[in-house]
């Protein structure tokens, strides 16, 4: 459980890397070590290392010119006065040129539990077994007699946890593979279509071609006619 501070309905404005992080760190990872960590894409979960940031938008001259030069690159046939002769666009124009791999904090964090990561698709919670375990928690939770106290919520939250068994582990995870499968015979049949769909425009092409080079035109039709 995260308590928030704010009464948005919406922990998402106060949950941040910092605080994510800890949280892998100290309650989940010691506890899956040699396993697969699936995460969606929530910005606090792909805040990038210090060395793979590209160059920000916010970033006047000379910040990228330090960019530049902490990543090298700077061309090598670039005068010794550039800092004083290049303009800003063009210092932008060569930091996206040599914008680095991402490369997320947490995936420095995991290699210290033997932990591999796969990054959900956007938008695609089917994918993951453990959104389907908070469902039928969150779900669990309003049949029982709640009184909004915090104490009593942590308790309800650790039965309806509980009750997860391996089991119905197993099954969330056969469903997100179930889904996988699916999309990838979705994507599969896509591409038959769009083959298909670009030969026919291909013979279409062919025919329209031979219809204007492999025919007279209709004067030289008439003239054949009166010969």
């Amino acid at each position: 459980m995260f308590k928030v501070k704010k009464q948005t309905g919406d922990y998402h404005g106060e949950m941040n890397s910092d605080v994510w992080l800890k949280w892998l760190a100290t309650k989940v990872l010691p506890k899956i070590c040699g396993g697969v960590l699936v995460i969606d894409r929530a910005p606090y979960h792909k805040k990038q290392t210090y060395e793979s940031r590209p160059a920000s938008s916010k970033m006047n001259k000379s910040q990228l010119a330090g960019w530049l030069e902490e990543q090298n690159a700077v061309p090598t046939n670039w005068p010794a006065t550039w800092l004083q002769s290049k303009t800003v666009p063009q210092l932008r124009e060569q930091a996206a040129k040599h914008r680095p791999t991402p490369c997320y904090l947490v995936q420095d964090l995991v290699e210290e539990f033997c932990v591999s990561i796969i990054f959900s698709p956007v938008a695609h919670p089917e994918l993951n077994p453990i959104e389907m375990v908070w469902a039928t928690v969150k779900g669990a939770l309003p049949y029982a007699t709640v009184y909004f106290n915090l104490t009593r919520l942590q308790e309800l939250v650790d039965v309806a946890f509980s009750k997860i068994s391996a089991d119905a582990w197993g099954r969330c995870e056969d469903h997100a593979f179930g889904m996988e499968d699916y999309y990838m015979e979705m994507a599969a049949m896509r591409a038959e279509v769009e083959n298909r769909l670009d030969e026919q425009d291909i013979e279409l092409e062919d025919a329209e071609r031979d219809g204007l080079y492999g025919c007279s035109s209709s004067d030289e039709q008439e003239e054949e006619k009166e010969e």
